[in-house]
């Protein structure tokens, strides 16, 4: 399967509290970081879907210029902030506040966010285990350093 396939199935299986009049509203509002205002304007996951963690809910999404949104592509935006190509094109003080809304909108601290974050990019989840394991990305990584869990622990369904 192809990775644009993987990420679609992805999108599906990871929760969702964003509902599409929402979704709409998100592409007329400014990018959120560009140091230029744009007029292609698409919706980015912070936390790149085929991490198998985020999914399109509040916390995890915002409206992005496109061409920024291309070059973050999967990576970390964390990393990614800082390449040298990206720096010159983002407003530090406006990521500053994207990282503040998005982490508050999660119910974290900045400081706990960017763990968060961290963590999902270094517990990927395949399609399956997502399948096995719907909740939200917080919930499983909470657990997990609650009992300090190297992986996070897939449940079997109860059918």
């Amino acid at each position: 399967m192809k990775q644009r396939d993987i990420r679609k199935k992805l999108r599906q299986a990871l929760p969702k509290n964003i509902n599409e009049t929402e979704w709409k509203g998100l592409l007329t509002q400014p990018c959120t970081i560009s140091k230029k205002q744009s007029t292609s304007i698409t919706v980015d996951h912070f936390i790149p879907l085929i991490w198998g963690h985020g999914g399109d809910v509040w916390g995890n999404v915002y409206p992005i210029d496109r061409t920024l949104n291309g070059l973050k592509s999967s990576y970390n935006p964390f990393r990614w902030i800082k390449r040298k190509e990206v720096a010159p094109l983002v407003d530090r003080k406006r990521w500053d506040e994207l990282i503040y809304s998005l982490a508050h909108q999660s119910g974290l601290t900045v400081k706990d966010f960017t763990q968060y974050v961290h963590w999902c990019e270094k517990n990927t989840r395949t399609l399956e285990e997502v399948l096995k394991d719907p909740r939200h990305s917080i919930e499983i990584w909470k657990e997990a350093i609650t009992y300090n869990l190297t992986k996070p622990v897939i449940p079997e369904r109860i059918t």
